[in-house]
């Protein structure tokens, strides 16, 4: 893999992992279409690192808020790492037991065409639902459900930020808040994987490429990252993101019927 072509994929990652249109298979037809090998699990995951640090940099504040919480008076703040937690679990405990085997059995052009149409019926569905529930307003059995969604995002194709938005929104969070407790659900989620990814590295399971490419397409994630979570804010703001299924829907048959 040349420095270009990380840049590329880094690029890739950052703006689909948090645009609702599923950053796995995109990283996948950009490694298709530049004629390299889809056994990439590794370096795609470092990439997350790249986002990691975009979702810290767009919300500094509220970890911080978060992080101090157990030591001051901060209740909004401490309920709030609260919800993190328990959103965080269902996610933490499918991919401990299944990622590895449902990222192998569901590898496909095919399959991602079909996991991009349900992507964009999350999407159309969720936003039939009218939002009038603040961040402040979520309950336990609400971040139980939208991290329930975040498990069904190791499915190739499916988009965690569009199923986490989706569920959030059916639960009648308002879009913005729904956008925000998504991401930053997603921060330890990300960090747990890079983790992971980096213990396999180390011991040898895991080959990449130069660390010289690596760099190159973390930074390249980490500002396509910040500039897909500024835009997107933006686009909650004033849009539905029902408007994404336009992109979904065509490029996921055209997906299906290739051949």
């Amino acid at each position: 893999m040349t420095t270009t072509q990380s840049i590329i994929l880094g690029a890739v990652q950052g703006l689909t992992e948090f645009l609702p249109v599923s950053s796995t298979a995109h990283l996948m037809l950009a490694q298709h279409a530049m004629g390299l090998s889809t056994d990439l699990h590794g370096f795609d995951i470092l990439l997350h690192a790249g986002t990691l640090i975009a979702l810290v940099i767009c919300y500094p504040r509220e970890w911080w808020s978060m992080a101090c919480s157990p030591f001051n008076d901060d209740k909004v703040a401490r309920r709030m790492l609260w919800l993190l937690i328990l959103a965080t679990v269902p996610g933490a405990c499918a991919g401990a037991l299944f990622a590895e085997a449902v990222t192998q059995a569901m590898e496909s052009i095919q399959w991602l065409g079909v996991q991009l149409l349900i992507n964009a019926a999350f999407l159309v569905i969720a936003e039939r639902h009218r939002g009038v529930r603040s961040r402040d307003a979520l309950a336990p059995s609400d971040a139980l459900i939208i991290g329930a969604a975040q498990a069904v995002a190791l499915v190739p194709g499916i988009s965690r930020s569009a199923i986490t938005i989706a569920a959030a929104r059916m639960r009648s969070v308002e879009r913005r808040a729904a956008l925000d407790f998504s991401f930053l659900m997603a921060t330890p989620i990300i960090a747990g994987a890079s983790v992971f990814a980096a213990s396999h590295i180390v011991s040898g399971a895991t080959s990449i490429p130069s660390l010289a490419v690596i760099i190159a397409g973390m930074v390249a994630a980490c500002v396509a990252s910040i500039a897909a979570i500024r835009m997107l804010r933006a686009i909650v703001a004033r849009r539905s993101l029902a408007i994404f299924a336009w992109y979904l829907v065509p490029l996921g048959l055209l997906l299906c019927v290739r051949v």
